[in-house]
């Protein structure tokens, strides 16, 4: 199987014939207009929220190195390096440490270009280049017909596309991802570890970015160990390893050199062991308390700071916030588990709230949009995207779940399946907001995908194994009920 095009091992993985499908240009072409066009004609906001906490701690990197304030643009390079060298992040005004990523790459930018802003180019870039991406993964996992649909699908995503006008770091963690994804997918088909290598690195900078990916790596390496023939057998998989041992070593070690630098670092300076991020504790506190369940989204979320502090004042105080922020989260951890403990049924009653407000139809641009953010955009405009973002969750949710149990197969869905469910889990216990989402949306367009491409071999493969029947039928009506919960609350004319 594998093939003479390099770390790619096959022309179905070798971006150099996808150029020559015009349906993919196309599909890039509009989709960097629908990324470009709302970042060059609508005013932005310097931050919002999460983005401030963000742009605070860049702030602190950047003054923390030699380079006057006056200095112009891109005079500072090598003062850039200093932020490496130097004593690392400082917390958050919340006592919280995210992964270092998104805010190194925040001051890289006001010290190479002038402006934190210049960030949200760099996004349009990636998120317009995630376009053939998307595009190899449903080329190896269906047909050029499904390769085609999935771009079309990811290019027009209003939400995903959005997302890279913002400081958030969705549009950059969903790029490695699927990186990730194709590289583990490409290192799999032609039987060689090289490309398991880009895979291990797509996956360290996407941890690098977003705590959550620590805890992805093992779906990935099922992936590469994933027999070709009888996956139900142990004497298949023992085989398996035997023969790919290098794939999984590859990516291992190129996913470890990687973190590893930041993580013993961080752990030495930040109050204990840690390997990106300090958080988690933090998350579990605003989850897992005397006040209700919070979220950030328009029509049902904390959207202003009084209503926010009000929020927080009914419920128990944080732990010591100006200890190191390991400690802090360690603190916070142990006492939601006390919490829960101590009221299982409000803990478990609380399960169902957070994941309907992750399938909350709507979206951050949908709350963007109804504040009036993009002024001068017509009235009718803004019904219709709103709708739009509904209609994509609700296919991407709904059908796309349909094609998963359908046609879901093979390494990608260990990737796939296995980041949704882990989501999953982890939104139940902690809180739920629609940006934790986007990613999903990301994976679960190559299965939805899959069932446009061909509705009728969906429907077959489920008649076929009727277990695949079985789960669809469990799984769509609660997924009905969770999008159907806050779905009113993107239009106010039902409040």
């Amino acid at each position: 199987m594998a093939g003479g095009t390099g770390g790619f091992g096959t022309r179905l993985l070798d971006p150099r014939t996808w150029v020559r499908d015009k349906v993919l240009i196309a599909a890039f072409v509009v989709g960097v207009l629908l990324r470009a066009v709302p970042l060059a004609v609508f005013p932005q906001l310097e931050c919002i929220r999460d983005e401030c906490i963000y742009r605070s701690i860049a702030m602190d990197l950047v003054d923390k190195v030699d380079c006057p304030e006056d200095a112009p643009p891109g005079s500072c390079v090598t003062a850039a390096t200093e932020m490496v060298d130097g004593e690392g992040m400082a917390t958050a005004k919340k006592g919280w440490l995210p992964s270092p990523g998104y805010p190194y790459l925040l001051a890289w930018c006001k010290l190479l270009f002038g402006s934190f802003q210049a960030v949200k180019v760099v996004q349009v870039i990636l998120s317009s280049f995630t376009i053939p991406i998307v595009y190899g993964i449903g080329r190896e996992v269906g047909d050029r017909q499904v390769a085609r649909i999935a771009a079309w699908l990811f290019a027009v995503n209003p939400t995903i596309a959005w997302f890279s006008n913002t400081m958030w770091i969705e549009t950059i963690y969903i790029f490695f991802l699927l990186a990730a994804v194709l590289f583990m997918l490409s290192a799999v088909r032609s039987s060689r570890w090289q490309p398991a290598v880009g895979s291990g690195l797509a996956m360290g900078v996407a941890v690098l970015f977003r705590g959550v990916a620590t805890y992805l790596p093992p779906f990935w390496i099922l992936a590469a160990l994933y027999p070709a023939e009888a996956p139900l057998s142990r004497e298949a998989w023992v085989r398996s390893a035997r023969e790919r041992w290098r794939t999984v070593a590859a990516f291992g070690v190129a996913l470890v050199l990687l973190v590893a630098p930041y993580s013993l670092h961080a752990s030495r300076i930040q109050g204990g062991f840690m390997i990106t991020d300090a958080t988690m504790g933090h998350v579990l506190y605003l989850g897992n308390n005397e006040f209700p369940p919070l979220t950030f989204d328009y029509g049902n979320g904390m959207l202003t700071e009084p209503i926010f502090k009000r929020y927080l004042g009914m419920g128990r105080p944080p732990c010591n916030r100006t200890v190191p922020p390991v400690q802090s989260s360690n603190c916070e951890v142990r006492r939601a588990i006390q919490w829960a403990s101590h009221n299982p049924t409000r803990f478990a009653g609380r399960i169902p709230v957070r994941l309907a407000q992750m399938f909350n139809p709507n979206s951050f641009l949908t709350r963007h949009l109804r504040w009036g953010y993009w002024p001068g955009f017509p009235w009718w405009a803004k019904e219709a995207v709103c709708v739009w973002i509904v209609a994509t969750s609700a296919a991407l949710t709904l059908l796309g779940t349909l094609g998963a149990w359908a046609r879901a197969r093979g390494p990608f869905a260990w990737m796939a399946v296995g980041t949704t469910v882990y989501t999953i889990l982890t939104t139940a216990i902690m809180y739920g907001m629609t940006r934790f989402r986007l990613p999903l949306e990301a994976l679960w367009t190559i299965y939805l995908a899959m069932f446009l491409a061909s509705p009728a071999a969906s429907f077959a493969a489920l008649r076929e194994e009727p277990w695949r029947l079985s789960g669809l039928l469990l799984t769509l009506p609660p997924l009905v009920a969770l999008m159907l919960w806050y779905l009113p609350t993107g239009f106010p004319v039902f409040w």
